[in-house]
């Protein structure tokens, strides 16, 4: 009887098989299937993917599907066609004979309506597979969305669309092995990880070896093979077995990568170990070891350091034949001393032009010799300019107006780099991974808004950073990774997707600006209710502003590397040191200690000062705090461990965002007692100091056990592990060290003579009430100009206390070069003033903004950066 049954059980079992193939649901084949999928022959393995996505989105739904060949073999109430655009395919016929707009260009797309032997009938189509992809990704998400298996198409809309960005990439470090590791050989993470990319959009992934770690993959190549030639080059420990490990899990997740549409490239940082800044901070690493360091590379020295890295680049792009693009860090933080440099990249471009002439190079564009460049030119590989957007921070979505001076030559921005005759393209790396390290975040406008920046000069798109970016950075390399969230807040299976929203506002915005705000509410509700997802996606929205405000406004430029500030998480130092603050847009926001000068000598500011900036910083918590509550209300009394995250990560935000408002005045206060030693003035900064510790144990409190205990994103040493409590102890810390010196100066005043200073004037308290001004501008942009003519500029602008004066400040569009500033003449009702040609290089593009100020003292500068990019390019004609 069992013999029997193993039989029948073999007999039946292919036919299932086989009827679950072609009808998708195992429905008999007499049954009247619900879909009928018609697709090209022989598809993409980008657009397999995304019909897989497709048929699985039906199936989670139980809705019935056939695959058939052609519109008169389908039998399913609802026809989906699939195809390219051009060719003898049924979806490109169709868009022929119904007289569509065929999609052209990269990565374009068409969603399209139609019938057939009246049967609805849905066209997906794409320019090529990766367009392709896109609509049928699009498709299986809204299929998602029904709620009526009957009508499983219902939510599926007609669109057409196109990128506005051609190249949006995510970036990936390896700062610590075992982290990197527990990664690397885990398939089904990368099948997740990357499934998230491809159905946001994003068309590059980046994997950046050696970066401030301690010298681990200082090279990368000895970590997935040994070269031939230098046998006493190799990482300390390692086996040929885990070698050719690393390389077929490298080489795999290279594939799965190109799977989905997604190009690959590998950011090789580090040349050689030789301590100092390569070690990033991390005790012992000062300089390089004497002798060998398992997991580290030895044998690599000046004498062979060319010849080796020479042969190693061509036995890396053979034996990693897939790979897309080589991202190089090219100044002497890369291990290469300064008079090495040129002659290194002359004979590295020489090997790759004819090893791999069409491979992409990235140029990183920290400090790179102008001598560098022109090799690359001459030599003729294919290259372009990456640079760091905003410092290794994430800062307002633009370019910043004017950079903090520094004496590197281009340490972030564009320096000189934009230069004509253009002859390489240029990409934006927003190092997010500075700032947005493990809260939520996600807000389509400041997505917007950055997108739209890249195509400064004709920019070929943008890299971003992953969330959790940093994590395990200057750990020991064999230290198990900390889990993010305590185990009864998880509601995850990789870290990575609590930040669902962070790459779909990124990648899908940046692939359309204008991508219909559906595709996240509907997600929001389907995680959050119908009820709460309202208040808690506003509040994300909201909150997202905060850090990068942060950032431009009251951040010290000194917190610059990635490796050294946090403000999520740091306190950013004790009051006096705070207070002396430089910013990182010094054309925008004026320095807590310049409001101070202002306030004791009187004058003029039209920047942005410190105090308007603390009340933007108490509205935003204040609008926050609404939104928690009411999420919290519409959430229920059962809220899912997704829903109290979240809104912990907002309260966290939110008090973040109370804090700086308090410091802000803090600082402002206490720089005017450094200046005046007016004991009223030191008197109000710790009473806003101690109003600002208050909001920082509010965010501990809103913390709760949610997050580990131990933080460890970067050195401690410079605070980048532990807790926010860490910081609530050095905080309360320095408030009691400012509180002993008030009880010195009550000394020091009874006993003091009376002296004739700045100190004896009264003390003015900064203003409590909105006084922002309430100017009405009017102003038609100058986007272009012939070379070699003067440039006239001209606005109407009005406001209720009156207009005192107008001014132009602009220069070409290199950071390197100073404002000048012209007083704009009323006629009329029209302010202007002309630039004259000989103040215009025509070298660079021209770039202006407009300061304006009232009778009453209270100023603007137009554009307004809480709206639009804060200044207009005007393209010069050649």
């Amino acid at each position: 009887m069992k013999k029997l049954l193993c039989f029948v059980q073999q007999l039946l079992l292919p036919l299932a098989v086989l009827c679950l193939i072609v009808n998708g649901m195992g429905y008999a084949a007499t049954e009247t299937p619900a879909v009928s999928i018609i697709n090209d022959q022989k598809p993409g393995v980008a657009v397999a993917h995304g019909l897989k996505k497709v048929t699985d989105a039906l199936r989670a739904k139980h809705i019935s599907f056939e695959n058939v060949a052609s519109m008169s073999q389908a039998r399913g109430k609802i026809v989906l066609v699939s195809g390219l655009a051009v060719g003898g395919g049924a979806a490109a016929s169709l868009l022929k004979t119904g007289n569509r707009p065929v999609p052209t260009g990269a990565e374009s797309l068409t969603i399209w309506k139609t019938s057939s032997a009246q049967k609805p009938v849905w066209v997906v189509s794409g320019s090529d597979d990766r367009g392709l992809m896109y609509g049928l990704l699009d498709v299986a998400n809204r299929i998602g969305w029904s709620k009526d298996s009957k009508t499983p198409l219902s939510e599926v809309s007609e669109i057409t669309e196109k990128p506005a960005v051609s190249n949006r990439a995510i970036s990936i470090y390896t700062m610590n092995r075992a982290y990197w590791e527990s990664r690397l050989y885990d398939e089904n993470h990368w099948v997740s990880y990357l499934d998230l990319l491809a159905q946001n959009r994003f068309n590059k992934l980046v994997v950046i070896f050696g970066y401030e770690n301690g010298g681990f993959l200082a090279p990368c190549y000895p970590y997935f093979f040994n070269v031939e030639g230098y046998p006493d080059v190799q990482m300390v420990g390692i086996t040929p077995q885990q070698q050719q490990r690393n390389l077929d899990a490298f080489n795999r997740l290279i594939q799965l990568a190109h799977d989905r549409g997604i190009e690959f490239t590998v950011g090789i940082w580090d040349h050689i170990y030789r301590g100092g800044v390569q070690g990033g901070g991390i005790p012992g690493t000062k300089d390089a070891p004497d002798k060998p360091v398992p997991g580290l590379v030895w044998g690599l020295n000046a004498d062979n350091l060319t010849a080796y890295t020479k042969t190693a680049l061509v036995k890396f792009v053979k034996q990693v034949p897939n790979l897309d693009a080589i991202q190089f860090r090219m100044h002497n933080e890369s291990g290469l001393k300064e008079g090495e440099q040129e002659s290194f990249w002359t004979d590295v471009f020489q090997m790759m032009k004819t090893a791999a002439p069409n491979l992409q190079l990235d140029l990183r564009a920290k400090e790179l010799p102008e001598s560098v460049i022109q090799s690359a030119l001459k030599v003729g590989v294919n290259f372009r300019i990456n640079t760091k957007f905003w410092m290794e921070q994430m800062g307002m979505p633009y370019h910043p107006t004017l950079v903090n001076p520094d004496k590197s030559p281009i340490r972030h921005s564009y320096a000189h780099l934009l230069n004509y005759p253009q002859k390489y393209k240029m990409n934006w790396q927003l190092w997010s991974g500075g700032t947005s390290r493990i809260l939520l975040w996600g807000d389509p406008d400041y997505a917007r808004r950055f997108a739209e920046s890249t195509h400064l000069y004709d920019g070929d798109g943008f890299e971003i950073n992953e969330p959790l970016a940093t994590k395990m950075e200057a750990q020991p390399h064999d230290a198990k990774p900390f889990e993010l969230l305590n185990a009864p807040y998880r509601y995850y299976t990789y870290e990575f997707e609590r930040y669902w929203h962070f790459f779909q506002t990124f990648g899908r915005i940046g692939y359309n600006p204008r991508t219909d705000p559906v595709v996240w509410n509907k997600e929001f509700e389907q995680r959050f209710g119908e009820k709460a997802a309202p208040f808690v996606s506003k509040a994300i929205h909201q909150a997202s502003w905060v850090l990068p405000r942060i950032i431009t406004s009251s951040y010290p430029y000194t917190s610059f590397p990635t490796t050294r500030g946090w403000a999520e998480k740091q306190r950013l130092g004790d009051l006096p040191s705070f207070a002396k603050a430089e910013l990182s847009d010094m054309a925008q926001f004026a320095s807590f200690d310049e409001e101070a000068k202002m306030r004791i000598e009187g004058g003029e500011i039209p920047r942005i000062l410190p105090s308007a900036n603390s009340r933007w910083f108490r509205q935003t918590a204040d609008e926050l705090n609404q939104l928690i509550a009411n999420a919290e209300k519409a959430a229920g009394k059962s809220p899912t461990k997704e829903v109290v995250s979240t809104l912990t990560d907002l309260k966290i935000l939110s008090n973040l965002a109370l804090y700086h408002s308090n410091r802000i005045l803090a600082a402002v206060n206490y720089r005017i007692f450094d200046r005046t030693r007016n004991v009223a003035a030191f008197d109000e900064a710790v009473a806003k100091e101690r109003d600002a510790v208050d909001a920082w144990r509010k965010l501990v409190a809103a913390a709760g056990d949610v997050y580990t205990e131990n933080l460890a994103l970067g050195v401690c040493v410079a605070d980048l592990c532990g807790h926010w409590k860490d910081e609530l102890a050095a905080l309360e810390k320095g408030l009691a060290v400012l509180e002993q010196k008030r009880t010195a100066l009550r000394a020091e005043a009874s006993t003091a003579k009376p002296i004739v200073s700045n100190a004896a004037l009264p003390y003015k308290g900064l203003p409590e009430v909105n006084v922002d001004p309430h100017f009405q501008i009017s102003h038609q942009p100058v986007t272009n100009a012939p070379v070699g003519k003067p440039i006239r500029i001209s606005l109407q602008v009005s406001a209720p206390a009156g207009v005192k004066w107008v001014r132009l400040r602009y220069r070409n569009v290199n950071q390197e070069l100073a404002y000048q500033t012209l007083a704009m003449t009323l006629s009329g009702d029209t302010y202007s003033a002309t630039v004259p040609a000989e103040q215009i290089k025509p070298e660079w593009d021209f770039m202006y903004f407009i300061e304006i100020m009232d009778k009453k003292g209270a100023g603007q500068i137009y554009p307004d950066l809480n709206k639009e990019t804060p200044y207009r390019i005007v393209k010069l004609i050649r």
